[in-house]
């Protein structure tokens, strides 16, 4: 059956007028195949009633050796029309051993967002069409993993922050494509890889969709419409799962009391909305694992690697993600109080011994009275630390557990002692209760704990 041009334009036109290139100025990128070539030229005979202006990039990616012609041809057509041409040259030299149709797409979005970013233009619009919309479907359902891949190409999206992809041509198939080419006479190349089996996309191409279409002429539009349903379903949970995140949000960490409270079914769409907004992708079965551990109510303090340099974590009634720590501690280290100085620690807090009559106190100072100003000394704890206290020493692990002082927190806290051994202060956290009233008839002194 012979295509009818007129109404493949017209179906081309309203899908640009509803996805709002009307009166833009858009950047397409052009490969010089079939399908770029067709929404090229669809879209100049239409610039006049979309008041579009049009911009080309082009990438000579120097993978195949109709390259040069290929790049002369666009640069001439440009020429010809007076449209705007980029054009980037990926060098062999610079081509990957391995992964390059990976590394071919990062250069040509890096390369887009460089137009874009120079001219001043917002839109970028290709030409996936709805055979690529069926084996980017087919393709994510066979690898499997979160359910949001499978809104595959979607119509419009976010790029790069600050831009948008736009795609009017997922409303055609292949064979619509071709049948508009060659009754208008469109030039264009065929790139020779895509006749070979050696890609997953090409053997879903060639031996799968085919015999998909000869079940159901439809299944291309059923494909765009499950993913469309699929898109709106996901936009309105996410909209509900920012509501709740925001009400559990404690700046960059969750309250784990709120999150708990919430249905299995939301605690899952909350951490993967959490770990979505964060930027990072992560397996189902450290999804799992996350949900697990924090559904343990054994352990009040646990944590799961994410990658090489994030980890979730739980800590008491606080979780969230969070750089590993890579700081590690001299437990060997210490440091001897001089009186009238300070000694620094970090973000700005500082610890001094003083004569109690010559020091001025501030307002959140924290203090401890004591009787001489020898051998005090700040350090890291220790294994089987325990502060002296008037009803006998009490294990200072055991403080940190009944404090529900955080893991990380424990291995940053800094203990005041005497002699190295006697451990009188664990500073933001307990103190001992042996501290001293001022008597007139002794010179006493103080140690101050100041923050800031």
């Amino acid at each position: 059956m012979k295509l009818n041009v007129k109404k493949f334009e017209n179906q081309l036109l309203q899908r640009l007028r509803d996805l709002k290139i009307s009166n833009k100025k858009v950047l397409l990128a052009v490969s010089t195949g079939v399908d770029s070539m067709v929404l090229l030229s669809g879209m100049l005979k239409l610039s006049k009633v979309l008041d579009v202006e049009i911009n080309i990039a082009y990438i000579d990616h120097q993978l195949r050796e109709q390259s040069k012609e290929e790049t002369k041809f666009i640069k001439e057509f440009c020429f010809a029309r007076n449209i705007p041409l980029y054009v980037y040259r990926w060098e062999k030299e610079e081509h990957p051993v391995q992964s390059i149709e990976a590394a071919a797409r990062e250069v040509r979005y890096n390369f887009f967002e460089k137009v874009l970013k120079e001219n001043n233009i917002e839109y970028l619009v290709t030409a996936h069409h709805g055979d690529d919309q069926a084996e980017t479907f087919l393709m994510k359902l066979i690898r499997g993993g979160n359910i949001q891949q499978l809104q595959a190409i979607q119509s419009v999206r976010i790029f790069r922050e600050d831009y948008q992809i736009v795609r009017p041509m997922l409303i055609f198939n292949k064979k619509e494509i071709y049948d508009y080419a060659k009754q208008l006479g469109i030039k264009y190349y065929e790139d020779e890889t895509n006749k070979s089996d050696d890609y997953q996309r090409n053997r879903l191409r060639h031996h799968i969709i085919p015999v998909l279409k000869a079940e159901n002429p439809e299944f291309l539009k059923h494909v765009l419409g499950y993913t469309q349903q699929l898109t709106n379903n996901l936009q309105a949970i996410q909209e509900v799962a920012d509501v709740k995140l925001n009400k559990i949000s404690k700046e960059e960490t969750l309250g784990y009391d709120k999150f708990v409270k919430e249905s299995p079914l939301w605690q899952r769409i909350l951490l993967e909305r959490y770990l979505e907004v964060k930027g990072l992708e992560i397996k189902e079965t450290q999804v799992q694992q996350i949900l697990a551990m924090l559904n343990d109510k054994k352990k009040p303090q646990a944590k799961i690697d994410l990658n090489e340099k994030f980890e979730f974590y739980h800590e008491y009634l606080e979780m969230g993600i969070r750089i590993k720590n890579s700081i590690s501690f001299n437990l060997e280290e210490n440091f001897e109080l001089k009186l009238n100085q300070w000694h620094s620690l970090e973000e700005g807090k500082k610890i001094g011994l003083f004569k109690i009559n010559e020091m001025e106190l501030m307002p959140g100072d924290e203090i401890l009275v004591v009787e001489d100003n020898e051998n005090w000394v700040i350090r890291h704890r220790q294994p089987g630390d325990s502060l002296k206290m008037s009803f006998g020493n009490q294990k200072i692990k055991k403080i940190f557990i009944d404090k529900k002082v955080p893991s990380e927190q424990r291995n940053k806290s800094w203990l005041i002692t005497k002699n190295k051994n006697e451990v009188y202060w664990i500073l933001e956290t307990k103190k001992t209760d042996l501290s001293l009233a001022p008597q007139n008839a002794k010179i006493h002194y103080i140690l101050v704990f100041r923050k800031k």
